[in-house]
């Protein structure tokens, strides 16, 4: 009695299982990754950086044109004061009023070239942050490859648990009759009740990585963890053949003028190019035009002949005053400042150069180990298939025995459990095929699908 309770209940947790995979929305591998760039909130981020240097260029650009402001005042003085505007000295109780307007503009006409080259600077700066934008677009780009290809082997995985579990209680079953008439014995049935409690903890543990997998695609593609996705599986054989004659000199150099990582390092060493031509522009002087215009009044403006009082309207047009000039700001010492930013700026396009240079290496190893990567996975896919199915065979040719009564329950669990592990071990061997054929595709800046 208590052997047919166990049995129902390992049929019901396997029905629950069965039910947690659910159909819902079909997302190819190709929309999951549009769906990510369009939604994740680190495409903003970085976007908004783009932006903000964007407003840069517009800024050093603006910095070429004449500045241009205009003032007004007015103030009031009770007692003694001097009236600049009238030139004498108030006495008294009273209270006195000035007002002015001032319009002035000036333009620096040379400064070492210094604004023209902070412009080429910083639009060399905007096409940084535009490849920083395609960086994180790859990265996120890989990681939807990562768990898209992990959700669809955990998911195989756990179908491939079910179907195991699935053949344990059809030999518990059987195993349970044969009890019945004797042809068994206790240690038998036993062993079959081991065995679908082993593989409905497989199946547990398939389920679980599964829903974690899926989730985080979901979370990539800001979707609601609630949405009810299903995804595609590739065409293995396909792939296998797209990817057969891959070779290291062409992907290299195909990964060299797609990769946003080498893009960007050059950029940064043409932005310190850039950095020591500034620095160099402040050995130069700076030619500052500049002009204002402007008028004034006071209560106590006079006539100079008549001393009478003059109107508001009379100062602001007797006052009115023009002042243009021209300044030259030649700098001889300023303790070593100068030099030293110098330096930094030369330091700092080797240091530049020497990282382009560095991201180069590195992605020359990168390729070298991504093809050695898909050679390896390609052999191990096809060993293991030659493993599952000798394992396979074993398994039928022991059961056959078992079923006879020539082999014991020992012999045939391990053959059970060693066909069970070749069956995962194809699964996770095929998809991690896949994946290193996308780590390809994905350096050489091909369109990632299946």
């Amino acid at each position: 009695m208590v052997r047919k309770i166990t049995f129902h209940l390992f049929s019901v947790l396997t029905l629950l299982g069965f039910c947690t995979i659910a159909y819902g929305q079909e997302i190819s591998l190709e929309e999951a990754i549009q769906l990510t760039l369009n939604r994740n909130l680190q495409i903003k981020q970085a976007r908004f950086g783009y932006q903000v240097s964007e407003q840069n260029l517009y800024e050093a650009k603006s910095a070429l044109y004449p500045n241009l402001s205009v003032g007004a005042s007015n103030t009031y003085n009770y007692g003694l004061a001097f009236d600049q505007i009238s030139g004498q000295l108030i006495r008294g109780n009273k209270w006195t009023n000035y007002a002015g307007a001032q319009l002035s503009s000036s333009v620096a006409i040379f400064q070492g070239f210094q604004k023209v080259n902070q412009i080429k600077a910083n639009k060399v700066q905007l096409l940084i942050d535009a490849t920083e934008v395609e960086k994180v677009e790859n990265d996120l780009t890989l990681s939807v490859i990562t768990n898209y290809l992990e959700a669809i082997t955990n998911g195989e995985l756990y179908e491939a648990a079910a179907q195991q579990v699935q053949l344990s209680k059809e030999q518990l079953r059987q195993d349970s009759i044969q009890f019945e008439v004797g042809n068994k014995t206790l240690a038998d049935l036993a062993q079959s009740e081991n065995q679908v409690a082993t593989d409905e903890l497989n199946i547990m543990s398939s389920q679980n990585a599964y829903d974690l997998s899926l989730l985080e695609l979901k979370q990539l593609m800001e979707m609601s963890p609630d949405t009810v996705i299903t995804l595609i599986k590739p065409d293995i054989e396909s792939i296998m053949a797209e990817y057969a004659d891959v070779s290291y000199e062409n992907t290299f150099q195909k990964a060299l003028s797609t990769q946003p990582i080498i893009e960007q390092a050059g950029y940064n060493r043409q932005l310190a190019e850039k950095q020591i031509d500034i620095a160099k522009g402040a050995y130069y002087p700076t030619v500052t035009l500049s002009g204002s215009y402007g008028t004034n009044y006071t209560s106590e403006g006079r006539d100079i002949i008549t001393q009478q009082k003059m109107s508001l309207g009379e100062q602001l047009d007797q006052n009115k005053s023009f002042r243009g000039g021209i300044s030259l700001d030649f700098p001889i010492f300023d303790n070593n400042r100068r030099k030293v930013a110098l330096s930094k700026a030369k330091i700092n396009y080797l240091q530049a150069e020497n990282n382009e240079a560095l991201a180069k290496r590195n992605l020359e190893k990168t390729i070298a180990q991504a093809i050695v990567d898909l050679k390896f996975a390609n052999r191990q896919y096809l060993a293991s298939q030659v493993a599952f199915h000798t394992a396979q065979v074993a398994f039928d040719a022991l059961k056959e025995r078992y079923d006879v009564g020539v082999a014991n329950s020992i012999e045939l669990f391990t053959a059970q459990t060693n066909r069970n592990r070749a069956e995962f071990e194809m699964i996770r061997r095929k998809y991690e095929l896949v994946f290193r054929g996308k780590v390809i595709d994905y350096y050489i800046g091909n369109p990632i699908t299946f």
